[in-house]
């Protein structure tokens, strides 16, 4: 599933080389694609700009002028720019390829621009377009609940912290993996951050000592500014590629070595979601103990 990193490189493709630019054609191919309200249509958008375009978790919002759409990847959607105007960029789930031949069967949307085009596409039809005045996004993303987007200013330690003290019977894993809790998280930066901060993902949020707090909250930081630059991790039929060098450290890699220290890594389930993680860098402690100490989690850092 696109997660944070994969849509924030959506957004920034957009925001770079798409708005200001005219939209001069929409060919809506899978009508349930967009859910529009007010008696809005896709066609709406024709003749407009995107005026700007903004990421709330796993949400890209784009506006044009009065109406806006609100685009959620869900499972497989992906994002592609591409023409002779502009540089291009692709973002989303990684298949089709991004370099496949478009559009083609998958294609639900494009929006064509002057010397450039905005496909949608999506493997498995689950992503959706919310069409709606811009004067309603408030109340959307109101009703939708998100909570502190987790690259933003105000997802600090001090309210990331007293946010888990109060979840006292949530495990860590399905917890992170809530988006009223933090939003933009998924499957594999959770498991990511986790692995980075030696916890085990059925660990209490209640057991967490302060200095197991500070850690989780530094390893999402950490974990999140390696993945957005590069527009996130490159997993390949559910095995992590060498793309982007040992990155991700811990997600798709069954049965590799901890890069830690040399254990193998495993595959388990957490709420019927695959898990990946390490026996020994993530032992299951129970009521607050450390499952690493300070040294270890040092030498792990380096590690990573």
């Amino acid at each position: 599933m696109p997660e944070l990193p994969e849509v924030e490189a959506a957004r920034r493709g957009i925001a770079a080389q798409l708005v200001g630019r005219p939209i001069t054609g929409v060919d809506l191919r899978l009508p349930k694609l967009v859910i529009a309200t007010d008696g809005l249509s896709i066609d709406a958008v024709r003749g407009r700009a995107i005026e700007d375009v903004r990421r709330h978790g796993k949400y890209l919002t784009l506006t044009f002028g009065d109406v806006a759409g609100v685009v959620h990847l869900k499972l497989s959607g992906q994002l592609v720019g591409r023409g002779e105007a502009i540089g291009g960029f692709a973002a989303g789930h990684p298949v089709p390829a991004y370099d496949a031949t478009l559009p083609h069967k998958s294609t639900h949307l494009i929006l064509d621009f002057d010397g450039a085009s905005l496909f949608l596409t999506d493997i498995r039809h689950f992503a959706r377009v919310y069409l709606m005045p811009t004067d309603d996004l408030p109340s959307y993303f109101d009703k939708v609940g998100l909570g502190p987007d987790a690259i933003a200013a105000d997802f600090t330690r001090d309210a990331f912290g007293k946010r888990l003290q109060r979840r006292t019977l949530a495990r860590l894993k399905p917890l992170l993996l809530d988006q009223s809790f933090v939003a933009g998280l998924g499957n594999i930066y959770v498991d990511e951050a986790l692995h980075r901060a030696g916890l085990h993902p059925e660990r209490l949020a209640s057991s967490l000592s302060d200095d197991e707090i500070d850690r989780l909250y530094q390893a999402i930081v950490e974990t999140l500014a390696i993945a957005v630059p590069i527009g996130g991790a490159s997993i390949l039929n559910g095995k992590a590629s060498t793309a982007h060098g040992a990155f991700p450290f811990v997600h798709g890699r069954r049965g590799e070595p901890c890069l830690s220290c040399g254990q193998e890594i495993v595959k388990t389930r957490v709420n019927n979601r695959g898990t990946y993680l390490c026996p020994n860098c993530q032992l299951h402690r129970i009521c607050g103990e450390s499952a690493l100490d300070d040294n270890s989690v040092s030498a792990q850092s380096g590690g990573n």
